[in-house]
């Protein structure tokens, strides 16, 4: 086994690999050749082989999305913090279409480390939803919808699937102005 070979390194390794050719192409066969290794070496670390290398590429993606989104809102609130949030994730994506692809199907109720990898996230969204005065429900509500809002939009753009010349960001800038004052309306504010 190569030296210094670890999980850690694996799984970066197989990030680099699903950002460059797409999660369905890496293999433990490409990622042993990338890393220079045997396949059978990689089992040690991945005795589930390609299956368990796919959820800890998932784990990785969320804990990576919520180092980002993190740094994005620190230090801002209310609707700059959330332009921040969203202007992060969506960057996050296009430097990571693989790995945005490999989290994509999760399931967060299967263990409690497929919760907590996505609670970070969503706690960020939480937290910054605070300073709405909103009530429980109504951030449950703001959070799903920020969330399908960015992962559809993600998913799409990532695809290529918007074909109509208008710029996307036009496009997202419109839908997070549409949804901000969506926001300030729950709270009985003034829309801008």
């Amino acid at each position: 086994m190569k030296a210094g070979l670890d999980k850690k390194t694996i799984i970066e390794a197989a990030a680099n690999i699903a950002d460059k050719e797409g999660i369905a192409n890496v293999t433990l066969k490409m990622l042993a050749n990338e890393l220079e290794v045997k396949s059978p070496s990689l089992y040690k670390h991945f005795s589930g082989g390609l299956d368990e290398l796919n959820k800890e590429l998932m784990l990785y993606g969320w804990r990576s999305l919520e180092s980002e989104i993190t740094r994005a809102a620190i230090g801002r609130a209310k609707d700059d913090a959330i332009i921040a949030i969203c202007n992060a994730y969506r960057n996050f994506v296009n430097k990571h279409k693989g790995l945005f692809e490999a989290m994509q199907w999760y399931n967060m109720y299967q263990s409690e480390e497929h919760l907590q990898a996505t609670q970070g996230t969503i706690g960020v969204l939480f937290q910054v939803l605070e300073s709405y005065g909103l009530t429980e429900e109504q951030k449950v509500h703001c959070v799903r919808m920020l969330r399908g809002f960015l992962q559809g939009f993600s998913a799409i753009e990532s695809h290529g699937g918007f074909g109509n010349p208008t710029p996307l960001n036009d496009t997202f800038g419109f839908a997070l102005k549409t949804i901000l004052n969506g926001i300030r309306d729950l709270q009985g504010g003034t829309t801008r």
